[in-house]
């Protein structure tokens, strides 16, 4: 009898072994073509993170000058504390270690480490400008804590702080966005946020080394493999006078509001200081979230550089641009007269001269002197919005100034086909009569009204701002104005200082001409004074100017956010600030 043996299990069997061997195999080549071909560079860089370790070497900024040479911005030597983080092996135990070092708090790291952005192998910057002490308990705890490692590198200051806070600026660390377009950049690196900083970061920023270097498992250096030196920041001197931005700042005191002071022939910025200010030394470390939001949300908003960024009404500051439209055009002459009775009635709805009883018979020259309402009421009307608007424009009303710093606003300058797109209704007459007087939508930064008196003092050219010294002057535009239309307005402008009637009369004795001004915040109740009102809602006070007389060599425009009058508010400080140029101009030539 013969016995048939079944090779069907076997078979079975073998099929199934030989199958699982080719998933497996399979596996292990996919496995081995992701790690060698599509991740190779990866996984060889952390097989050399085994032995070497990438060190980067700070870029020292170029420093920041004044035009006198004083230094605004500069480096000084720190002690930085890096952590690899895919060295941690224990993230809760290294956040409470650099707690117990002082360095912070165990939660505030391991935030830092959760938000942290870039390539995982890239160190991350945890402590900044660390004492002696400190380096002491970090290299202490080294065989403990491989992760960390204590790098030289700079810390950016500002010797004065908030006196230059706007106009310098201050650093921030980079998104991930620019981080993303520049792959070679480590996540640590701050770039300029605002001011100068921001403006020039590409001149002042340098480029960042790399320092090779082996170690030991517990992060002990062995050796240098090689070395990259780091490329310093190019140094640059900034318009900006020192001396003059301290004159502002003690004038202007604890007040909200801006001064701005421009040369005229030039457009140099001598002034740029905006109030409440703030301390940017806060931000050349790695800003915690918290201290951001204390800033940012400050109802006094210090962060906002108000010389470009604030908006206000000109008020009667807009009143010499439209004299000199109005000779130009042939509307009025300088001794053209009205008689002001204290109002007007216009469209059926009477508007109030600020002196109620009026400043009885005005031509231009005195229109300017004393500031009459009734005469700018005619004057607009005659005018009309869109030949008013037009006008403005030209003396860079409504756009930025070419300054280039971030952040800039453009203004205002209202009319029919604005408030159709904005508004979504037609443009009303009565508020033509408004803007005559620098009120209703008309909007202008201190920065566009030292620009365009810049343009009355400077004879009709219309400059472009600029905060950094340059070889070559940019050119002013022509905006060819007549000689004789604009010499009746700096007449005028002067008698408003050094008239008998001068709004700004009591500081006759300081060479300067200008003009006050007044813009409304909230109408005015009949009987109430502007002292006995709310500060949030009393007018601001604005003051616009120069000195000398003769041959101008400072403009300034001062805003005091609710200061009340202009007289009263702005013109002391901008006469405080003329004056300072005036003698700071005399200390220089006298041998």
């Amino acid at each position: 009898m013969r016995i048939r043996e079944d090779l069907n299990p076997f078979r079975r069997r073998a099929a199934w072994v030989s199958t699982l061997t080719t998933i497996a195999l399979a596996i292990l080549l996919i496995r081995l073509f992701d790690m060698q071909v599509m991740h190779g560079k990866l996984w060889k860089a952390r097989a050399e993170n085994n032995r070497l370790r990438r060190l980067p070497i700070e870029a020292p900024r170029g420093r920041i000058f004044d035009r006198n040479g004083f230094i605004l911005a500069e480096n000084r030597p720190s002690f930085q504390l890096l952590l690899f983080p895919d060295e941690v092996r224990d993230v809760g135990r290294t956040c409470l270690f650099l707690a117990r070092a002082g360095l912070g708090t165990a939660a505030g790291f391991q935030e830092l480490l959760r938000r942290r952005i870039g390539n995982t192998l890239a160190p991350q910057i945890v402590a900044e400008s660390l004492s002696w002490q400190e380096v002491a308990a970090v290299r202490a705890h080294q065989s403990d804590h491989p992760e960390l490692a204590v790098v030289d590198g700079f810390r950016r200051d500002y010797p004065y702080a908030k006196l230059t806070a706007h106009a310098v600026g201050y650093l921030r660390q980079m998104l991930p966005a620019e981080l993303a377009a520049h792959p070679g950049v480590s996540p640590n690196s701050l770039v300029g946020a605002t001011g100068a900083e921001a403006l020039m970061n590409a001149t002042l920023a340098g480029a960042e080394g790399e320092r090779r270097v082996v170690v030991t498992a517990i992060g002990q250096q062995l050796g240098v493999v090689s070395s990259q030196a780091a490329e310093a920041g190019t140094d640059m001197t900034l318009t900006l006078d020192i001396g003059l931005q301290r004159a502002a700042a003690d004038a202007l005191g604890s007040e909200s509001g801006a001064v701005v002071g421009l040369d005229p022939e030039t457009g140099a910025v001598r002034v740029l200081y905006s109030s409440p200010s703030f301390d940017p030394n806060i931000f050349t470390a790695h800003l915690a979230p918290k201290a951001w939001s204390g800033l940012a949300e400050d109802p006094a908003h210090p962060l906002q550089n108000r010389c470009i960024q604030g908006l206000y009404p000109p008020g009667s500051t807009i009143k010499p641009f439209y004299a000199l439209e109005a000779l130009t055009e042939g509307v009025v002459t300088p001794r053209k007269v009205v008689h002001c009775t204290g109002s007007v009635v216009l469209f059926g709805h009477t508007f109030h001269c600020w002196r109620r009883g009026g400043h009885g018979i005005v031509d231009l020259e005195r229109s300017l002197e004393v500031s009459c309402d009734s005469y700018y009421y005619r004057l607009g009307l005659a005018l009309g919005i869109d030949a008013m608007s037009r006008w403005l424009g030209r003396f860079g009303f409504g756009r930025k100034t070419g300054l280039g710093l971030p952040g800039e606003r453009s203004g205002l300058v209202g009319n029919p086909a604005w408030v159709k797109r904005v508004r979504h209704h037609p443009w009303y007459p009565g508020t033509t009569i408004s803007v005559a007087i620098g009120q209703g939508p008309i909007l202008a930064t201190p920065l566009q009204l030292a620009r365009a008196y810049a343009t009355l003092a400077n004879g009709g050219h219309l400059i472009i701002p600029h905060l950094v010294e340059r070889d070559t002057p940019i050119p002013a535009e022509d905006l060819g104005l007549r000689p004789a239309d604009l010499e009746a307005v700096r007449t005028a402008l002067e008698q408003v200082v050094h008239g008998s009637e001068g709004t700004a009369r009591a500081f006759h004795d300081i060479p300067m001409a200008g003009k006050t001004g007044t813009s409304q915040v909230a109408r005015l109740q009949e009987g109430v004074r502007v002292e006995d009102m709310k500060r949030r809602l009393r007018h601001h006070a604005l003051f616009v100017g120069w000195a000398p007389l003769a041959r101008p060599r400072l403009v300034v425009a001062v805003v005091v956010e609710h200061g009340g009058g202009g007289a009263r508010a702005a013109a002391p400080i901008a006469a405080a600030v003329l004056e300072a140029s005036l003698k700071s101009e005399d200390a220089a030539a006298a041998p």
